[in-house]
């Protein structure tokens, strides 16, 4: 699945090593994969509790565990050993985690929803917020969903107006309107 250099996986067996526990494997998962905003991430797990979409790869004193649907974006893939002075951390480089840019002739969903994950949640994420796309309406309409420090913020009108709809209808035209269908009722996470 994903290449692992001797020095790593040594680093790896390792650490399962010093567990000292039975069944014990290394969940690699990928964050918002195939976005511009994925990161591969790596926990301790037990294969028994994973959903069966999960498959085992065996490397020497160690089994780790991939969803199928990250599969792909693991291809090509290596996981490496970095030392710094007496400091030593796994790296991976994974060329195809983060996706492609969507062609000129993607669906207009596409290319939107890959602007929001590439440019507009990075900004909002200062913020602990994030948006995500409902829908397209026949009208051209872009119907947002806001999130995180963004549901119930007394600011969301101006992110939206001056932020979002800008943003977006620079880069696609043919948007009539950015539309907000966000219960802002729920402050308990409201960045204000």
């Amino acid at each position: 699945m994903f290449n692992i250099t001797d020095e790593a996986e040594v680093y790896v067996a390792d650490l399962f090593a010093q567990q000292d526990e039975q069944d014990l494997g290394l969940k690699v998962d990928i964050e918002k994969a195939g976005t511009p905003a994925a990161a591969v991430t790596f926990n301790f797990c037990y294969g028994k509790d994973l959903p069966k979409t999960y498959t085992k790869f065996d490397y020497k004193g160690f089994g780790a565990f991939i969803d199928e649907a990250n599969f792909e974006y693991l291809k090509d893939s290596e996981v490496a050993l970095k030392t710094d002075d007496s400091t030593k951390k796994l790296t991976i480089t994974a060329p195809n985690a983060k996706g492609e840019v969507p062609k000129d002739d993607a669906p207009l969903e596409e290319k939107i929803k890959y602007s929001i994950a590439a440019e507009v949640n990075p900004q909002l994420a200062s913020h602990g917020g994030f948006v995500e796309l409902v829908e397209i309406t026949e009208n051209m309409d872009v119907v947002l969903n806001f999130g995180g420090g963004c549901q119930g913020c007394s600011s969301v009108k101006v992110t939206l107006k001056n932020g979002v709809e800008s943003q977006l209808k620079s880069l696609y035209p043919e948007i009539k309107n950015v539309l907000d269908v966000t219960d802002h009722s729920q402050k308990e996470n409201a960045y204000m």
